[in-house]
């Protein structure tokens, strides 16, 4: 039963979160990134959201400037969700399409 609870929460956290980027965050910029996934470390002290975007030069730059703005986002939790305690927020980039990129090269060259 934790386990749903834990997940369901990291999900709750994902759909406000890119809701905050799409509705509440005026950096043009920054409405270009997505959320894709959000893991909660075991005590909800510690949110780790992984982001993507189309243009991945610039996904440096659009991290840093979500952790400038991360207090935004947690407001935002903090008005939308009912728990305890609102976890910090930690961003990320998702490295899953270049890992995924870099198999397919090395599947590539294997043939």
């Amino acid at each position: 039963m934790a386990n749903y609870k834990h997940e369901h929460i990291e999900s709750e956290i994902l759909n406000l979160l890119n809701h905050t980027v799409k509705y509440d965050i005026y950096d043009e910029s920054l409405k270009h990134c997505s959320f894709t996934a959000v893991k909660l470390s075991p005590d909800y002290s510690m949110a780790t959201v992984f982001i993507d975007t189309y243009d991945r030069s610039k996904i440096d730059a659009m991290v840093d400037k979500l952790m400038i703005a991360k207090g935004v986002f947690r407001s935002h939790l903090a008005k939308n969700m009912n728990i305890r305690r609102i976890p910090d927020i930690k961003f990320v980039k998702d490295n899953t399409i270049d890992n995924s990129l870099k198999i397919d090269e090395l599947l590539d060259k294997i043939h």
